[in-house]
């Protein structure tokens, strides 16, 4: 989300539907709880799993409000950025993002990468299309996202920049076959 324990457990148009009745696992070289204020802070190598998301992070905090509705912050440090990955529902198809700080919320359903914001659709791991800018946002409402340019635009002149396959192509230009298809559209013998 590419992408928190919430984005985990509110995902609708990113996440494939099987990953909604998934456990979350996250793993955290150290975790604090606060159970007054429903906060839970991970730090150290985190990687949170939830069906077919996956969130790597240096730090990341949940906490979930009076209603019901979840919300997080992951962030890495030392130059390194948050990375999110999930497999879009029905297809072959997976969204994966990068961000030096990725925000979730639940209530609107909103996914914020921020910070030389990267945000790539994938097709059998080949790049169909990708949007880069100092903040992306992902509506997964609406399954539409906008995009920012600024100082922390990972592009030379700090604009939005966007990168779109012609239909049926991959990033290397060659046509895309079905994943596992041979190119031809013949059956293997």
């Amino acid at each position: 989300m590419l992408a928190l324990a919430a984005l985990a457990c509110g995902a609708q148009a990113l996440a494939a539907a099987a990953d909604r009745n998934q456990p979350t696992t996250v793993d955290a070289d150290s975790l604090r709880y606060d159970d007054l204020k429903q906060t839970s802070i991970f730090t150290g190598n985190v990687v949170l799993t939830k069906g077919s998301l996956i969130l790597r992070a240096d730090r990341l905090e949940l906490r979930e409000d009076a209603e019901g509705y979840q919300f997080g912050v992951a962030t890495a440090n030392g130059g390194k950025l948050v990375n999110v990955r999930q497999r879009r529902e029905g297809t072959d198809e997976y969204v994966e993002g990068v961000a030096e700080r990725v925000e979730y919320d639940g209530r609107g359903e909103l996914i914020h990468f921020i910070s030389k914001a990267v945000v790539k659709r994938l097709a059998c791991e080949q790049m169909v299309d990708e949007v880069r800018g100092q903040r992306v946002t992902y509506n997964q409402r609406t399954d539409t996202y906008t995009a920012t340019g600024g100082p922390q635009a990972p592009t030379p002149n700090q604009r939005v920049r966007t990168i779109i396959q012609p239909r049926g192509q991959t990033a290397a230009g060659t046509p895309a076959a079905g994943c596992g298809a041979p190119a031809s559209g013949k059956a293997a013998q």
